[in-house]
C-alpha cells in the first residue's frame, strides 16, 4: 500500500494500454486541431478573401498564408509533447491500479478472501476496487458458513 500523499515515480505501469491511450488522445487532438484550423481558414478566406485580395497583392497573400501554415505546424510540434505527457499522466490513473486489481482477483480466485484492495485517492477505478472488496467479503462470509 502506498501511504497517502506519496506519488508513484513510475508512470508506465501498463505500457501498451497507456501508449494506445496516448496515441488516441494525440490523434484526437490533432484531428480536432486540423478540423478547427480548416474551419477558421475557410471561414476567414470566404469572408475576408475578396477584401484581402483588394488590399494585398496576390504574392503577398500567398506569403501570409504560408506563414500561417508554418506557424500552425510549429505550434502543433511544440504542443504534441505536452499532450503526450498529459495523456500518459491521465492514463496512469487508469492503468496504475490494474496490477493491484489483477493480483487481488488472482488471490480471490485461489481462495484467499482476505483481500483488501486499496487504491490511491485519484485513481479512476476506485469503484471497481470497492466492488472487488465487497465481493471478497461476501465470499469469505459464504465460505465461513460452510
Amino acid at each position: 500500500m502506498i501511504p497517502p500523499g506519496i506519488r508513484r515515480k513510475q508512470y508506465f505501469v501498463d505500457r501498451g494500454l497507456q501508449l494506445r491511450f496516448a496515441r488516441f488522445v494525440i490523434l484526437f487532438v490533432f484531428a480536432s486541431s486540423i478540423l478547427t484550423g480548416l474551419v477558421v481558414f475557410f471561414t476567414s478566406f470566404f469572408l475576408l478573401g475578396e477584401r484581402l485580395a483588394q488590399v494585398y497583392p496576390q504574392g503577398r497573400l500567398e506569403s501570409i498564408f504560408r506563414w500561417v501554415y508554418g506557424a500552425f505546424f510549429i505550434d502543433m510540434l511544440v504542443i504534441v509533447p505536452f499532450i503526450f505527457y498529459g495523456a500518459i499522466v491521465f492514463s496512469h490513473r487508469i492503468a496504475g491500479p490494474l496490477p493491484k486489481i489483477y493480483q487481488s482477483l488472482r488471490n480471490i480466485g485461489q481462495g484467499n478472501f482476505d483481500v483488501k484492495l486499496v487504491l490511491r485517492k485519484h485513481d479512476e477505478l476506485r469503484e471497481l476496487a470497492d466492488v472487488i472488496n465487497e465481493m471478497a467479503k461476501n465470499l469469505k462470509e459464504r465460505d465461513s458458513k460452510k
